[in-house]
């Protein structure tokens, strides 16, 4: 008699399958491209995992359970402000050692296409929309945050190291926490966008390069300090506040 796999579990392994080609992609390609070829192919990657991501998910999820949906836009997009607040106290306290790139009409519109178009829509249907739904099916609410999560974090700490991971782990799961109380991830897509464009336009267009040039200086603590209270008041709010702040709108209607 066969045993069948649950749904949820059989697409986390599938996942699985889909980045097995970064492992000789991270020992072969990536050190030898870069300049505009390291930007194709990253477009091209972004590409293939988003077909994946699909092929994945739609044979076993509608496009609402994936996340895509109208539900909770407005409150992922509150929520997503507070976050770009916060990190722009935490950009604007430090004193970086690199310049952001001259902006002109047309990397801004290159960015816009490739940061709202291929890394957020990619990125937050992946984690927050294939995986969290596989991991919620199969095993439950906690599991799909903190899986989620983790798979962000690993998504980062292997091109940027384990700052980049702890950045990605931190965002992934206050990504996680909107997901779980919006119900979509629609207004996630623009968030994820906005809060990397942030990063791009204030500071440099590479997580690497910032990260590459050793500990920065530190020039207003209190915009630090401010920053960083958001960065913890709103998950724990997502979390234990949400809940009875709804509960109490709604007996006062």
């Amino acid at each position: 008699m066969k045993t069948r796999l649950h749904p949820g579990f059989s697409a986390l392994l599938e996942v699985g399958l889909l980045f097995l080609p970064s492992i000789p992609a991270y020992l072969w390609m990536w050190p030898y491209v870069e300049g505009m070829a390291a930007w194709i192919v990253q477009c091209l990657v972004y590409l293939y995992v988003l077909a994946g991501t699909l092929f994945i998910g739609r044979r076993r999820w509608s496009w609402g359970e994936l996340g895509l949906n109208r539900q909770g836009i407005g409150f992922s997009l509150a929520c997503g402000a507070v976050l770009i607040a916060a990190r722009l106290l935490i950009l604007l306290s430090i004193q970086w050692k690199v310049q952001p790139p001259a902006l002109t009409l047309l990397s801004v519109l290159r960015d816009l296409l490739y940061y709202f178009g291929l890394v957020g829509l990619v990125e937050e249907l992946l984690f927050r929309g294939l995986v969290y739904q596989a991991l919620e099916d199969w095993r439950g609410v906690r599991w799909a945050i903190w899986g989620s999560s983790i798979g962000f974090l690993l998504w980062h700490i292997f091109g940027q190291g384990p700052l980049g991971g702890l950045g990605g782990l931190i965002i992934g799961l206050i990504f996680a926490l909107i997901r779980w109380r919006a119900g979509g991830i629609s207004g996630l897509i623009a968030v994820h966008a906005l809060a990397d464009l942030e990063t791009v336009w204030l500071v440099a267009d590479s997580n690497a390069v910032i990260l590459g040039q050793g500990r920065p200086l530190v020039t207003s603590l209190p915009l630090m300090l401010a920053g960083l209270a958001l960065l913890v008041l709103l998950p724990l709010y997502l979390w234990r506040l949400h809940p009875w702040l709804a509960r109490s709108f709604a007996k006062e209607r």
